[in-house]
């Protein structure tokens, strides 16, 4: 989660034991965006996979 809030993802957790991920795109969300949150997230998921 912080990794992604580093990108500048707005991501948070929910759920009864915090096992579920939140992320809040903006209203205006491109296609652009999109990919953008993409690569952020396969970045992010890499490297706790290390």
């Amino acid at each position: 989660m912080e990794d992604m809030r580093e990108r500048g993802v707005l991501i948070s957790r929910i759920g009864p034991h915090d096992n579920v991920l939140k992320m809040r795109p903006p209203l205006v969300f491109t296609h652009e965006h999109a990919d953008l949150l993409l690569e952020h997230l396969d970045a992010t998921l890499s490297a706790l996979a290390r």
